[in-house]
């Protein structure tokens, strides 16, 4: 069974807060942060750049991963890496060669994964199995409100790993709660990118304890 992470998203943080908050969940345990990367033409929002990523990745001891939501996602690939970061996903819908992308991710040092909104089909993903190391599958369309997981995203974590042979690492993105983190363990997830279940709890490691302990449970 693949080791269960909890990347702890910032994208939703106050900026001024950012080093502060994002100290403090590195204190409490988290495995990384996880940051999205956005360009406001592949998703409305405009959020965080490379210098964000920079910015944490100097002054912090854990992974930071960031997820790129741009319609060109070389060049921001190449930026996150020289930013410091750990490993990047891209989406899948934002380029016509993921092959080619997941490559030059791998070439950079980076960890790759490749991220799937909830509308995309899964059945592409087998082909780049041997070109990423972790796949994201987003439970919920993104935007900057804390948004809650969508129907039937267990089932299509559950997809992806009969797609994938259970080689790759399933992550998952989107409305991620100790309502919901049991079942996605179960259908296969063990990346879970947490954000307002961590950053809204009065105890963060007294949250992130109660999350591991879900998302660790046997499989069934």
């Amino acid at each position: 069974m693949a080791v269960t992470r909890i990347w702890a998203s910032v994208t939703t943080l106050d900026l001024g807060r950012l080093v502060e908050v994002s100290q403090a969940l590195q204190e409490a345990g988290v495995d990384g942060l996880h940051v999205d990367v956005s360009d406001g033409v592949f998703v409305p929002d405009l959020t965080f750049g490379y210098r964000v990523v920079r910015a944490l990745t100097d002054r912090l001891s854990i992974p930071v991963e960031a997820h790129l939501m741009v319609v060109n996602p070389e060049e921001q690939l190449r930026a996150v890496s020289e930013a410091g970061a750990s490993r990047a996903s891209f989406h899948f819908e934002s380029t016509a060669y993921p092959w080619r992308v997941a490559c030059l991710g791998q070439s950079l040092g980076l960890e790759v994964g490749v991220a799937f909104n909830p509308a995309t089909p899964l059945g592409s993903v087998g082909y780049l199995r041997e070109g990423i190391s972790f796949v994201d599958i987003l439970t919920s369309e993104p935007d900057s409100r804390g948004e809650r997981m969508l129907p039937r995203m267990a089932a299509r974590v559950a997809e992806a790993g009969i797609n994938l042979g259970g080689d790759v690492v399933i992550e998952v993105d989107g409305g991620v709660s100790m309502s919901n983190i049991e079942e996605l363990n179960g259908a296969g997830a063990s990346d879970f990118v947490v954000g307002r279940a961590l950053i809204d709890a009065e105890v963060l490691p007294t949250a992130l304890t109660a999350l591991r302990v879900w998302a660790s449970r046997d499989r069934h």
